[in-house]
């Protein structure tokens, strides 16, 4: 679903990037007296929904709240809740979706904050090239492997009368973007945030884009923080305190737009294509992340409404109720 800009080499990830393959040290302590707590993000490369956490991490908000945050990249775009159900990490930057279908297997995990408070996934085209949901049959679709892509298409394209059978779907393992620009495919799917700023960069152009709920997609987050039910009833301090923490890394980045990048980027150490576009590619997510209760909260309207919209498109069998994906009592303590 979303564009990653960075070519990942892993020898370059930071000693803080490191994957925890013995499982989680939940509640260890570390040097200085600071809490171990693992963080799975939601890609398996760096990108700018990673800023809260390296800003967190390099501005000491977390430190400062005697906490020592290490990320646990997954192995792949999905994988991330899975890291979190099994013991890997303490908490999860996942999706909505995945959230979802973690209740539906029965995973201990949970909803603890949402991390963006509206969906703007959509499909993206080149200039002048209007597009329907319907108009989708025939085409090639760039699409990513994760949850949230597969559940938002077969939203889309249920409701305009489409299955998967009607488009012909291009994976992308990276970024998809370049895929529209060379005409290799005839529409990308993607979010606001990553796919315009780097066409932008890349053409000098903007692109046409429909968002998912101008198709019969709900407007619910996309992104949302997760985790595991067990470390939670041990640790419940320990996630209050990492939310506080990664609010106050998250207002600062906000505010700081430009240090907030080169923050992430200094931490990262890695080749990215650009600062103008990460920076672009910030700029648009910091409306996303706030509705109007400001960061964090959730609701149940939002659980019910993408409840519903997967089940009526064929993805789920039966809706939990809003409490069994996610809770607000970490959030603001």
């Amino acid at each position: 679903m979303k564009l990653s800009k960075w070519f990942v080499a892993s020898a370059l990830l930071p000693l803080s990037l490191a994957a925890a393959c013995g499982g989680s040290s939940s509640g260890a302590k570390a040097a200085g007296g600071l809490t171990k707590v693992n963080v799975a993000p939601d890609w398996i490369a760096p990108d700018i929904t990673w800023i809260p956490y390296t800003v967190g991490i390099s501005n000491g908000f977390y430190k400062a709240a005697g906490l020592q945050v290490s990320l646990v990249p997954p192995p792949d775009n999905s994988s991330s809740v899975k890291l979190v159900a099994s013991g890997q990490a303490d908490i999860a930057e996942t999706t909505l979706t995945d959230q979802m279908f973690a209740g539906k297997e029965g995973l201990p995990v949970i909803s603890i904050a949402n991390l963006s408070q509206t969906n703007n996934w959509g499909f993206f085209t080149v200039p002048g090239k209007k597009i329907t949901g319907a108009s989708l049959k025939g085409m090639r679709v760039g699409v990513f492997d994760d949850a949230w892509t597969k559940a938002m298409l077969g939203v889309v394209l249920k409701t305009a009368g489409l299955t998967t059978k009607d488009i012909q779907q291009v994976t992308a393992t990276d970024s998809d973007v370049p895929l529209l620009i060379a005409n290799k495919i005839d529409v990308a799917t993607n979010t606001t945030n990553f796919a315009p700023p780097a066409y932008v960069q890349e053409t000098g152009k903007q692109p046409e884009t429909l968002l998912a709920t101008a198709a019969g997609a709900p407007d619910i987050p996309i992104w949302n923080y997760a985790a595991n039910k067990q470390w939670l009833q041990k640790n419940p301090e320990l996630a209050r305190k990492w939310l506080a923490a990664t609010a106050k890394a998250t207002e600062w980045a906000i505010a700081n737009p430009e240090a907030a990048v080169k923050a992430y980027e200094t931490f990262h150490k890695l080749k990215t294509t650009g600062y103008a576009s990460d920076l672009a590619q910030w700029k648009a997510t910091i409306p996303l992340l706030k509705g109007s209760s400001g960061l964090f909260t959730a609701t149940d309207a939002q659980w019910t409404q993408l409840g519903q919209a997967l089940k009526d498109a064929g993805q789920l069998d039966k809706v939990l109720p809003p409490s069994d994906y996610y809770t607000n009592k970490y959030v603001g303590n």
